[in-house]
């Protein structure tokens, strides 16, 4: 009898641990459930305050209705959007000193970039491109299969782990580059994460966080931020950065000399038209330009652009959680049309 009610002991022993086994782990799934569902809440959230940071930013493009862009315009430059009063959700609380959501947006002007569809071996590799890059992107676009030196066509394509074939086209979208061999993250991606040509704290403190750098104390831009692959080719001499204009055949000083006349500050003189280019009329009155500058200028100006690039963000402090929107927008007539939406968190 004592035996029988030993192993009846056992039994209910067991019985409760596999009990009690299956009860923490009911508590853990619906715990991971729960929290499951409050992140799929706030990302609900941070999408749609995203769309409105998108949003923002094309209204004050259109906006714009000078007959030239700059930098120091609204659409381009703006404070924090929480000092704007825009949603309540980007408030800071009476309890807290910051608000849980935050979001941000910043406007790149894709014509002022140097299109990649156009570009010649001298003036990539003026962009810091190797010979073996720029091979292997003029067999990406070509329209043949023969490789140059260093380069690839086909056969190396179609050879790899996930095999896939040359385009052999022009390149339609940006992100195809990393597709093409010899380029990796940080050569299209860069450093600038936010896109605000600033080297922020995040941008240089290693792998500690997003985006990777190398903590150089300087910022590396990546192709990304300097070529194009939509519009005619022409240049935007107002919103064109140092080195695109350096890629240009003008003469040592000239990309120093637009740089110092787009200057515009609170120091500066005049009203900002008085700081942008509008016409040729203003390449001509330059002055430290040769004649031969001024003919390539002319060629390849323009002075109101017609294509840009949203990158929004909204981020929930408390989780972590972000998400993030890359708008590209084809402006005309004061119409804008959207060309190319693409998501991430």
């Amino acid at each position: 009898m004592k035996k029988r009610r030993g192993s009846i002991l056992v039994v209910v022993l067991f019985a409760m641990a596999v009990l009690s086994l299956l009860a923490m782990s009911f508590a853990y799934r619906a715990a991971l459930e729960g929290r499951s569902a409050r992140h799929r809440a706030v990302m609900v959230q941070l999408k749609a305050q995203a769309a409105s940071a998108v949003a923002i930013a094309l209204g004050r493009l259109a906006e714009n209705v000078n007959n030239f862009d700059h930098p120091s315009e609204p659409w381009r430059a703006h404070g924090p959007l929480v000092s704007e009063d825009w949603l309540d959700a980007w408030v800071p609380g009476q309890v807290s000193e910051a608000a849980a959501y935050s979001a941000d947006y910043q406007v790149v002007d894709e014509d002022g970039k140097l299109n990649v569809n156009y570009g010649s071996s001298v003036s990539l590799e003026k962009l810091g491109m190797s010979q073996a890059q720029i091979a292997g992107l003029f067999d990406w676009m070509d329209g043949d299969n023969n490789p140059q030196t260093d380069g690839a066509e086909n056969e190396f394509y179609v050879s790899r782990a996930r095999p896939y074939r040359c385009k052999n086209g022009p390149m339609e979208v940006l992100d195809e580059m990393l597709l093409v061999r010899g380029f990796g993250p940080l050569d299209c991606l860069g450093e600038d994460a936010n896109h605000n040509r600033a080297l922020d704290s995040n941008e240089n403190d290693g792998a500690e966080s997003y985006p990777p750098d190398n903590a150089d104390g300087r910022l590396r831009l990546g192709y990304g931020d300097l070529l194009r692959c939509i519009g005619d080719g022409r240049i935007n001499l107002n919103t064109a950065s140092a080195a695109v204009l350096e890629t240009l055949p003008l003469s040592e000083g000239a990309a120093r000399q637009i740089g110092q006349f787009l200057e515009f500050g609170d120091a500066s003189r005049g009203p900002l038209e008085e700081h942008a280019f509008r016409s040729e009329v203003d390449i001509d009155q330059l002055q430290g330009l040769t004649d031969a500058d001024k003919e390539v200028l002319k060629g390849i100006a323009v002075y109101k652009s017609s294509h840009f690039r949203v990158f929004a963000q909204a981020i929930h402090r408390p989780t972590g959680l972000a998400c993030r929107l890359e708008v590209l927008v084809q402006t005309n007539d004061q119409h804008t049309s959207v060309l190319q939406w693409k998501a991430g968190e």
